[in-house]
């Protein structure tokens, strides 16, 4: 079965923003969106200041020594999520 998807009007803005462009909100954290939805880079906490996780989706990536590794990870990781959410779902 065919199924034909189009961009609804909640879609398009998030859509349309730029995607895999990183915004800085803070010192210790930063977000891009991927596929239309909200990444973050942050850093685990003040007392591990080299250890950062990427959070997508509910789904989490941990031990990067820096934002720039995470951010590296970025792509990849947003593959992992959706590859990881498909196989949850049952034909």
């Amino acid at each position: 079965m065919d199924i034909e998807i189009e961009i609804g009007p909640g879609g398009k803005v998030s859509l349309d923003t730029p995607q895999q462009q990183w915004h800085d909100e803070a010192d210790v954290v930063q977000f891009a969106r991927f596929a239309g939805q909200e990444m973050m880079v942050t850093r685990v906490s003040d007392d591990e200041p080299n250890v950062f996780e990427l959070h997508y989706l509910g789904l989490v990536a941990s031990g990067f020594e820096s934002v720039d590794q995470a951010k590296a990870a970025a792509s990849a990781f947003a593959k992992e999520v959706f590859h990881y959410l498909n196989n949850m779902i049952r034909d």
